[in-house]
């Protein structure tokens, strides 16, 4: 059998930033436009995709992934937004699965999935971990208000704008998905900024940066509200790459029997017996 390897989609390199270090033996590259990283992590093969933000970017990375390399599982690490009052900033949740609305009917093996990610909780002592379905929105939830009525109408605990588009294309793949984050706001916090946040984010143009520098000249209230979340994003970023990095031996046994106890389809069968280049490009 072969190698198995994971496919990490990342949506920004200001979080990459902080989760590259609990990766190494990493080459730089593009796939169809995306900065692409190959390399390891613990002792499996990894290719990461950097895919931006929202639903239909993470959709174009997790299907890049799947198409261009041979890959055994998904899984989304990044920044969440917290939904449940008992998350605090820096805290890490893992996700057998992802919801944008009533909760999808669970596989046995994605139940059993969840029991398996609360004993890694439960073992990690140098951090609050939890284990919750994600909420993927398609857009910025940012009110305090909105944050307690998601989480009372899915018992989500955080939300994210891209984990359901790589729980969809694993499942489509019949591969496992797993999700990896870390909270950067408190279901009672408001974000502020949203009208400059929110355009730069889902923007890849060349003049997304002189655009935003504009709108802070206009509004010094700006520079200090931006401070406020690039200090809150470091907090989540670091604890998020130090519990990648403490928990690398647990996390990669537990991706390796993801792997090797996902069900058996013809299709995932297949994959397990051939790999190279002849089925995948970017080998």
């Amino acid at each position: 059998m072969m190698q198995p390897r994971l496919g990490f989609v990342v949506a920004l390199p200001n979080e990459w930033k902080y989760f590259r270090a609990a990766f190494h033996h990493l080459r730089r590259g593009s796939c169809r436009g995306l900065p692409e990283f190959r390399g390891k992590f613990g002792d499996l093969d990894c290719v990461v995709l950097l895919g931006g933000v929202g639903r239909d970017n993470a959709a174009q990375a997790a299907r890049t992934l799947v198409e261009h390399h041979t890959i055994h599982a998904l899984v989304s690490i990044g920044y969440a937004g917290a939904l449940s009052p008992e998350l605090v900033r820096g805290d890490i949740v893992l996700s057998a699965y992802s919801m944008t609305g009533e909760e999808p009917t669970l596989s046995t093996w994605e139940d059993r999935l969840q029991g398996q990610l609360r004993r890694v909780a439960d073992r990690s002592h140098e951090h609050h971990v939890y284990v919750s379905p994600l909420y993927t929105a398609d857009r910025i939830i940012a009110r305090p208000d909105e944050k307690h009525r998601i989480y009372a109408e899915t018992g989500a605990e955080v939300v994210d704008m891209e984990s359901f588009s790589l729980f969809k294309v694993a499942r489509d793949e019949q591969i496992p998905f797993i999700g990896i984050h870390s909270v950067t706001d408190t279901a009672d916090e408001d974000i502020p900024a949203l009208e400059v946040i929110t355009p730069f984010l889902l923007s890849r143009s060349i003049w997304r940066y002189p655009k935003l520098f504009l709108r802070i000249a206009s509004r010094p209230r700006l520079i200090y509200q931006l401070g406020v979340l690039n200090h809150d994003a470091e907090i989540a970023g670091r604890n998020l790459s130090h519990f990648l990095k403490a928990n690398g031996e647990v996390l990669s046994r537990l991706f390796r029997d993801c792997i090797q106890s996902y069900p058996k389809t013809r299709k995932t069968a297949w994959l397990h017996r051939h790999s190279g280049p002849a089925q995948r490009e970017h080998e």
